[in-house]
């Protein structure tokens, strides 16, 4: 969301001037004096004369404006201005549950701020707002917790392409556990947004039922086709943007 350049006007000389001058000078310039207010006292008596729009007249005026306006904020409850991380995350969590019904929405909240954190970390890194960790570091972390899973034989759920191992109910991200949420991302939303965009994903992720490997295979690119729209790169880093709900409908589809 240039400097406009004012021409120069040429000033007449003093030579120029004397020229033009006449012998009744301060009367020439009684009458310039007169003729402006004059003028004036025209135009003013002019005006007042015009009639002022009536109420209706005005409204008309005024009502291609609002309806822009309201157009753009869609049916009441079915926009939402938020930041895109609580939409992965609910989406996320949402997604967990279709696919594990078994698993208890406490464990998929977690699994829902694990891939919301996963994916924050990733873009920070690739849009320089976040140092990208030392190679050999990085690699013999992951090792590491290679082999505690596989000592500890951590339940593992794959969700959207994340592989994420499971441990006391609560994601790891990297070693540490992801604890779900669920008051903290419910005060992101406002409560009656949140319950209507939980109430939105979960009807739009029931028309893929007994497909639910296909689904997992296309939900994050659903999400990116739904997601808030913000400026692209450091721009948009923590904006807030507008989640359609009708958008998640058509995103989603039939199944």
């Amino acid at each position: 969301m240039p400097a406009a350049t004012r021409s120069a006007t040429k000033q007449p000389k003093l030579e120029e001037v004397k020229g033009t001058e006449t012998k009744d000078k301060k009367a020439n310039e009684s009458r310039k004096r007169k003729a402006p207010a004059q003028a004036a006292s025209t135009k003013k008596q002019q005006t007042n004369k015009q009639p002022a729009p009536s109420k209706s007249k005005a409204k008309e005026d005024a009502e291609p404006e609002d309806a822009d306006a309201d157009a753009d904020e869609g049916p009441a409850g079915e926009v939402i201005t938020i930041n895109r991380a609580p939409v992965l995350e609910l989406w996320s969590s949402c997604v967990a549950h279709f696919l594990y019904p078994e698993v208890s929405w406490d464990t998929c909240l977690s699994v829902g701020g694990a891939i919301a954190t996963i994916t924050a970390v990733a873009k920070g890194r690739s849009i320089g707002t976040m140092d990208k960790p030392d190679p050999g570091e990085a690699e013999e972390r992951r090792q590491k917790r290679k082999g505690k899973a596989e000592n500890d034989e951590l339940e593992e759920l794959d969700v959207m392409h994340f592989k994420l191992k499971v441990k006391d109910g609560q994601a790891m991200v990297g070693d540490k556990p992801k604890k779900g949420n669920e008051p903290a991302l419910r005060k992101k939303y406002g409560e009656e947004q949140y319950e209507q965009a939980k109430k939105a994903f979960e009807e739009a992720l029931s028309n893929w039922k007994g497909k639910e490997s296909e689904l997992d295979g296309q939900a994050f690119k659903m999400y990116e086709d739904f997601r808030p729209s913000i400026p692209p790169g450091q721009k948009g880093w923590g904006k807030k943007g507008q989640l359609n709900l009708q958008n998640v409908r058509d995103a989603v589809g039939a199944g």
